[in-house]
């Protein structure tokens, strides 16, 4: 008789090959297209995340296999904005795909985690009060007073002849800006030594890992990197605009707010008001210090309302600026700093698209890349051209139904006012005060994970205006 271990052996080959038969020739997704080794096994796709960058890898392959594409045995990606509208519209029935999310499930739930529609629907009608365009106008100051330490440390730097990070300085900024203005307390972030903080390494820990931890799941990881470095900003106070909210509301219920919810959102919102706003806002100054021609005519153009250095003018003023508006289009459609793709699952009744039918519980997905860097919309994607927004209604209604930065329908993000906001004020005194002089390095190079991250240091020397 065989001895046992060479039993199990042949009985898990065995399996194995009745798992990739049935994947390939029996699973209801058979004729979906795709590679070969994406519908033998999940493998396929936890490499291609591994690698770094897998969600311009996917939009590539769209490119052969079409639109709608096989990217593991249950999963396909759908580069098609109608299909965007029916999975993530306002009455899709599409839920968040557990599996995803699991990893980034704190001990208390957060706004992005959620999938309950009711239960998200009545957190985010609380928070988003804070995220609102008037209310952030209205404390503008927090905005102002951190990019305005930045760009005092730029022209520091300039005068002694020093090269400026920009990914660095600008993630510093942001997240000094964005744990003040939800939690009341600025990370002090700028002030550490060579734009760096001891946040930033859980963050990237953090994301860096959610690969792994979805085989097997660990939803721990995001809290074990993060909760020892937010755990701090957290106080009901007055300017705190997220926190006072979440303790007014679970005072009138009588409820105790607990450390564990205030961590978990605290989480979320400092990975994502951080990094996004950095890449994005990186994007486009690098490329501007490249083309100064266009720098000079976005110069002018923004005096016209900054005539000083320490002119504040109204924000009304700035978002009435086409050029400013193009060049953060641009980058940010260039960037897409939130590329991930967030997985929903097919309902009960199933779903036909196009010709395809998807049975209940496949898990479909698709990120904003596939649009922002679509050539038929904008020709020569990965060329910076502001001018492309700076054209007639009809060639840039087309772009526009294309530019969703912040994902679309109601799980869109609620931070896209206080972001394009805070990088219309920043682009503007950077511009006022600063003329191009040198830039190290030419090109980006990305790395795509929960976010987007620029892994090369951007290095760029400037001018005193």
């Amino acid at each position: 008789m065989p001895a046992p271990y060479v039993l199990f052996g042949a009985a898990v080959a065995f399996w194995s090959l009745a798992v990739v038969i049935y994947n390939l020739y029996l699973h209801p997704l058979k004729d979906i297209p795709g590679p070969f080794f994406a519908k033998v096994s999940r493998w396929w796709l936890f490499t291609l995340e591994m690698r770094g960058n897998p969600h311009s890898e996917i939009l590539a392959l769209h490119g052969n296999y079409g639109p709608i594409m096989r990217i593991s045995p249950n999963e396909v990606s759908i580069a098609d904005l109608e299909a965007s509208s029916v999975i993530y519209g306002q009455n899709s029935k599409f839920e968040k795909s557990h599996y995803f999310y699991r990893p980034f499930e704190d001990q208390a739930s957060n706004l992005f985690t959620i999938r309950d529609r009711q239960q998200h629907s009545q957190d985010k009608r609380l928070i988003s009060h804070a995220f609102s365009r008037a209310n952030i106008i209205q404390h503008k100051a927090c905005i102002y007073n951190h990019a305005v330490y930045l760009m005092d440390e730029i022209a520091r730097r300039a005068e002694n002849d020093e090269t400026i990070t920009l990914f660095n300085a600008f993630r510093c900024m942001t997240l000094d800006t964005i744990s003040e203005f939800a939690f009341g307390k600025s990370a002090h972030a700028l002030k550490s030594e060579d734009f760096h903080s001891v946040i930033f390494d859980g963050i990237d820990n953090a994301t860096h890992s959610v690969p792994f931890v979805r085989a097997p799941p660990s939803p721990d990881v995001l809290r074990n990197s993060l909760t020892q470095q937010v755990s701090t900003f957290p106080c009901p106070t007055g300017d705190s605009q997220v926190v006072k909210l979440l303790w007014d509301q679970f005072h009138k219920k009588s409820q105790t707010l607990s450390e564990e919810h205030l961590i978990s959102e605290a989480i979320v919102m400092i990975v994502a008001g951080t990094d996004t706003m950095a890449v994005a806002l990186s994007t486009t100054l690098h490329s501007l210090l490249q083309m100064p021609d266009v720098y000079q005519e976005l110069q002018d153009e923004v005096r016209t309302v900054m005539p000083f250095q320490d002119s504040q003018p109204a924000f009304e003023e700035l978002d009435a600026l086409p050029l400013l508006d193009a060049c953060l289009k641009e980058g940010l459609r260039i960037s897409c700093p939130s590329r991930v793709r967030l997985p929903r699952t097919v309902p009960a009744e199933g779903w036909t698209f196009k010709g395809h039918r998807f049975p209940p519980g496949t898990i479909v997905s698709l990120s904003p890349l596939y649009f922002l860097h679509d050539e038929r919309v904008f020709p020569s994607p990965m060329k910076y051209d502001p001018s492309r927004w700076l054209v007639d209604s009809d060639r840039k209604k087309e772009m526009m139904s294309n530019f969703h930065p912040f994902s679309r329908g109601t799980r869109q993000c609620i931070g896209q006012s206080l972001s394009l906001i805070e990088q219309k004020i920043v682009l503007s005194l950077f511009v006022t005060r600063f003329n191009p002089r040198e830039v190290l390095k030419r090109e980006i190079v990305i790395e795509e994970a929960i976010t987007t991250i620029i892994k090369d240091a951007l290095d760029v020397r400037v001018h005193l205006a």
